[in-house]
């Protein structure tokens, strides 16, 4: 199963990654336990802009018995024009954490390293609507 962020561009869904808890709905009902810090961040980065994560799709996943629980999680505001995307892998600090603008793809670290003027520019670029908010 599949999601697509935009006609062209779909990722897999993280709820068929799957083999301990999953969950689809509101994004206030999510623990992001270690990425609480990035949500923090990123909700405060989108809110200037009146963009707001509200959707996920997330679930967890253990490779073994004795393996730490990992999490894979897709995330977008309302009006689907932005999402978050996290893949973690089994060993830690691993995987993919991506912020996509109609489907243009940053690392959510290159989105924080930004100041407000360049994420202000990259916003009315990838989002033109936005332009006049």
């Amino acid at each position: 199963m599949y999601i697509n962020l935009t006609d062209k561009i779909k990722v897999k869904s993280p709820l068929v990654l799957s083999n301990k808890y999953s969950y689809e709905g509101d994004i206030e009902n999510i623990d992001f336990k270690h990425q609480k810090n990035n949500y923090k961040k990123l909700s405060e980065s989108l809110q200037p802009f009146s963009l707001k994560l509200v959707h996920i799709y997330y679930a967890e996943f253990q490779t073994t018995p004795k393996s730490n629980v990992r999490a894979h999680f897709l995330a977008s505001t309302e009006n689907k024009e932005v999402y978050w995307r996290k893949y973690e892998a089994e060993a830690a600090g691993s995987g993919q954490n991506y912020i996509y603008f109609n489907g243009i793809r940053l690392k959510l670290t290159e989105w924080f390293s930004y100041d407000s003027e360049k994420q202000k520019e990259i916003i009315e670029n990838y989002i033109p609507n936005l332009k006049n908010k």
